[in-house]
């Protein structure tokens, strides 16, 4: 057992990262999820508006 304790935001990191390779989660929701966190800006709102356009979205796009 390691005695480093690790941050909120090194948790949320490794977290991001691991999603990628989540079997059976749609890749365009795990990228747009992941860039929200990435660039700050990852809130319900800004969640669900990204989730409505890629829903909304043409699937031949």
């Amino acid at each position: 057992m390691s005695d480093e304790i690790k941050s909120g935001k090194q948790i949320l990191d490794e977290y991001f990262q691991e999603i990628k390779s989540m079997l059976n989660v749609d890749e365009n929701v795990v990228n747009c999820i992941i860039d929200l966190y990435e660039t700050g800006k990852l809130s319900d709102k800004n969640l669900s508006n990204a989730l409505l356009e890629l829903r909304e979205k043409p699937a031949n796009e």
